[in-house]
């Protein structure tokens, strides 16, 4: 019972602290793109800068926020972090490959977020053979991109108004290592638990003979 208890204490722990990062994370991405839209892109294109998303490809163009949110997402994923951002839409530029929903979590999550744009969802699943917390959470419309994509000669969609759901911002953390140290430090309290038990029996063992040795002794001075 003790074993069990603390498994589902760690396995909580995991779960709830994942959960957080996976938030923090998000709105991290979140916070970069708008500041990289409002301070850098819509003032370059004011410049005659050419914003684009194969800006490695032409002389002096820079990123869409949304290329550079995904290469800030991957180049610190490639740190060791594990985590993998994932920006897809009912409405993806023709640009942008898999922009899409790619599997039935990405489809529900699109369905359940426009119905519900101020949560999450939120599931623990195998990706790509490792067991992840997959979060995902609203891409709505900014005032700063609303012109952008309602007149980009490329944009599937030129109705959007300002709060639309336009896509989702997933964030997939796996949890293989942290499940790992969970095991290892369930099998220490396992040794010390069974540790303990080996002592407590010895102990009672010692208690019981030494009842016994007076019982009998007792009944003796009683004969």
């Amino acid at each position: 019972i003790i074993l069990w208890h603390v498994y589902r204490l760690q396995s909580n722990l995991i779960e709830a602290v994942t959960l957080n990062n996976a938030s923090l994370y998000a709105q991290a991405l979140e916070e970069f793109r708008t500041l990289y839209t409002s301070e850098v892109a819509v003032r370059a294109q004011t410049k005659g800068v050419e914003v684009t998303h194969d800006y490695d490809a032409k002389e002096g163009a820079i990123p869409l926020p949304v290329t550079l949110s995904l290469l800030l997402g991957n180049h610190i994923a490639a740190k060791g972090t594990g985590g993998q951002p994932r920006l897809y839409s009912d409405y993806p530029f023709p640009s942008r490959q898999n922009g899409g929903p790619q599997d039935d979590f990405e489809r529900q999550a699109l369905q359940y977020l426009r119905q519900h744009p101020d949560q999450a969802f939120t599931r623990l699943e195998y990706f790509k053979g490792r067991l992840s917390l997959r979060y995902a959470k609203a891409d709505r419309m900014r005032a700063s991109c609303v012109n952008c994509h309602n007149t980009h000669p490329d944009s599937p969609r030129t109705t959007w108004q300002e709060g639309d759901v336009r896509g989702v911002l997933e964030v997939i953390l796996p949890l293989d290592a942290a499940v790992a140290q969970t095991h290892a430090n369930l099998r220490g309290t396992f040794y010390l638990t069974i540790t303990m038990t080996v002592f407590g029996l010895l102990g009672l063992m010692l208690v019981i003979s030494a009842v016994r040795r007076s019982t009998a002794e007792a009944q003796r001075l009683a004969a």
